[in-house]
């Protein structure tokens, strides 16, 4: 049977779209290689945000994780995975202030071409007591990071054979890269204030003010590392400005407003603002037993609106766990049907009972 002009225009045409479509879609995670990871929970990965949070909690170790899920419907999906502990150095601190340390591993893959980011996080802060309201944290980290990817599913435009009009795996690839996965140092800087109620008794933790502010800002990729995959090719990471502010106001005694801010700018990757706000609700607040659960809405938004998240939280003691949904609103709808991902954070806080002379070892609330 022949075909009518109009079809084979037609069959062009489709076909155009089809492999252009494809090539969008294992591009598009190499495009984003210079880009890092990030979270919709930025506050609860305080690491990743400013090596300066390092510390900044109530207790004295602290143990985090956090998993994305991105873009699961089409095939450039990405998987965020990070890992951290920190905790305060009391044995060498005094009333004035305090040193923490914390180590975290970051793991990052994307798409067709399996593009990995893993690094190994040192982080070192001091912590300077003001006075029981005003606490100010400097920090800085050192990481070691692997990148690398898998060339073994990526298809190439010289491996089409336009003769037979069909891919042919056969075919050179016509790229030649000088290597698929490289290793370099990496470092951070970072400030940060606390504003915070003062606490009515610093030897029991009643949870009876809860009112907090930090405000901070953090400069990554400090001196621009190389990460390229060809020898005589340049590719420095960009500089990424993280600053932010992170509040809880309450209102009530078992009532709080939540809100995080965050403006994150990595140079021509990147730019982008995203804000959370929500309620938390203490269901018990003894000494003994502290739960709350807390629902928020959050929006983020590069040159026009990228996603909003839904998110919930709920504590129990020293247990936090927080989970959100992405729904993507950016032209990338098209593809993802509106469906970004699914985001876990957990976390853990140590808190050790000390005798009585030793009370005044932690300010924060």
């Amino acid at each position: 049977m022949r075909m009518s002009i109009l079809n084979i225009e037609k069959l062009v045409m489709y076909s155009t779209r089809r492999h252009l479509v494809v090539m969008a879609l294992v591009l598009l995670p190499i495009l984003a290689f210079a880009q890092d990871f990030h979270y919709s929970q930025f506050y609860n990965a305080p690491l990743h945000l400013n090596p300066a949070l390092t510390g900044i909690f109530r207790g004295d170790v602290r143990a985090m994780g956090n998993y994305k899920s991105q873009w699961t419907d089409v095939p450039v999906d990405y998987k965020t995975v990070t890992l951290a502990v920190d905790k305060k150095f009391l044995k060498v601190s005094n009333s004035k202030g305090f040193f923490s340390g914390g180590l975290a591993f970051n793991y990052d893959r994307a798409g067709d071409s399996k593009l990995t980011w893993a690094n190994l996080d040192l982080n070192l802060s001091y912590t300077k007591v003001f006075s029981p309201k005003v606490i100010v944290s400097v920090g800085g980290k050192g990481a070691l990071v692997q990148r690398s990817f898998d060339q073994g599913n990526l298809r190439y435009d010289n491996q089409f054979d336009d003769a037979r009009g069909v891919f042919d795996p056969g075919l050179g690839s016509g790229e030649n890269f000088d290597t698929d996965g490289q290793i370099f140092p990496d470092f951070g800087l970072g400030i940060n204030l606390r504003l915070q109620a003062k606490q009515t008794d610093e030897l029991v933790y009643r949870n009876n003010r809860r009112t907090k502010l930090d405000l901070g800002v953090a400069l990554h990729h400090l001196f621009a590392p190389d990460q390229n995959f060809y020898d005589n090719v340049s590719v420095p990471i960009e500089r990424r400005l993280s600053p932010y502010a992170i509040a809880t106001l309450q209102v009530l005694p078992i009532v709080d407003v939540v809100a995080g801010l965050t403006y994150q700018n990595q140079g021509s990757f990147y730019d982008e603002l995203v804000g959370m706000l929500g309620g938390r609700v203490w269901v018990k607040n003894s000494l003994s037993n502290q739960i709350s659960v807390m629902a928020g809405m959050g929006l983020r938004r590069d040159k026009i609106q990228d996603a909003f998240w839904p998110t919930f939280e709920i504590s129990y003691n020293n247990w936090k766990v927080g989970l959100n949904y992405d729904f993507n609103t950016s032209q990338f709808d098209i593809a993802t049907e509106n469906r970004g991902g699914m985001e876990l954070s957990v976390r853990y806080i140590l808190r050790k009972v000390r005798p009585l002379p030793e009370f005044k070892v932690c300010p924060l609330i």
